[in-house]
């Protein structure tokens, strides 16, 4: 049996085999949607927490100035396999420093609920600005508290059959409200036919709205607006997915 160390290592070798690539189109498409209503053309844009690339690869072929960041190697790895011309950067999310600005930056699929601690948050938060051109625009979106602590603990277990590896995914919800965990457990089969076991952890946290507003303010963030579930939706009580639209304010 082997343990991977870091989360989203040996899980990144069938990542992509999970979600389907017309999520990453919705995803690209309601952003879209949010620029042109903005009527804002960013120049140079930055995928906060690339992952595998699937994202970016799209805005790549789409004529846009991206780049990726993401503390997984294996990741980078794939994303740099997927997209020839994407420049990435390895780096946690909350304290990253690249030297660079951007005019917009991104960070998608409920990244942000990685961070576990209020003052990490505002940590990142505090790294998006830097990283922002004046007036650059920050978009993002996590799991609502709702989503968190009502609808992902009905998911209990999911198996996936690959051929040559298989993966169980087990969802639990702690004794301390707002957290969430995901465990994975793959099978891999080795070229003399027998499988070998790797196991890795994730954990969510959900931050209350007003809270993630009082951070993204702190951090120099004008809150242009907040949509819900992929639609241009108010949030509500059920809401499950959050989208926050940010600018960076002139000093």
């Amino acid at each position: 049996m082997a343990t991977s160390l870091r989360p989203y290592e040996r899980f990144a070798e069938v990542y992509d085999k999970i979600t389907p690539d017309e999520f990453y189109a919705e995803y690209y498409d309601f952003i879209l949607k949010i620029l042109k209503e903005m009527n804002y053309k960013p120049k140079k844009t930055l995928d906060l927490a690339c992952g595998t690339g699937r994202l970016a690869k799209i805005f790549l072929d789409e004529g846009y100035d991206i780049e990726g960041l993401d503390i997984s190697e294996k990741m980078l790895e794939i994303a740099k396999s997927r997209a020839k011309n994407l420049k990435v950067y390895q780096s946690n999310m909350i304290d990253f420093n690249l030297g660079k600005k951007y005019d917009l930056i991104v960070c998608t699929y409920d990244s942000i609920n990685y961070i576990l601690q209020e003052a990490s948050l505002q940590k990142c938060f505090n790294s998006v600005s830097k990283h922002l051109n004046q007036e650059g625009v920050f978009i993002f979106d996590m799991n609502s508290v709702f989503k968190i602590n009502k609808v992902l603990p009905e998911y209990k277990a999911d198996y996936y059959d690959f051929g040559d590896a298989e993966l169980i995914w087990l969802n639990s919800h702690s004794h301390e409200p707002d957290l969430w965990i995901g465990e994975v457990i793959l099978f891999k089969k080795t070229e003399e036919g027998k499988y070998e076991r790797y196991y890795e952890k994730y954990i969510e946290r959900a931050f209350e709205l007003n809270t993630t507003k009082k951070l993204l303010k702190a951090a120099n963030f004008e809150i242009l607006e907040t949509y819900s579930d992929f639609e241009f939706n108010k949030i509500k009580k059920d809401s499950k997915r959050w989208f926050f639209v940010t600018k960076k304010k002139t000093n």
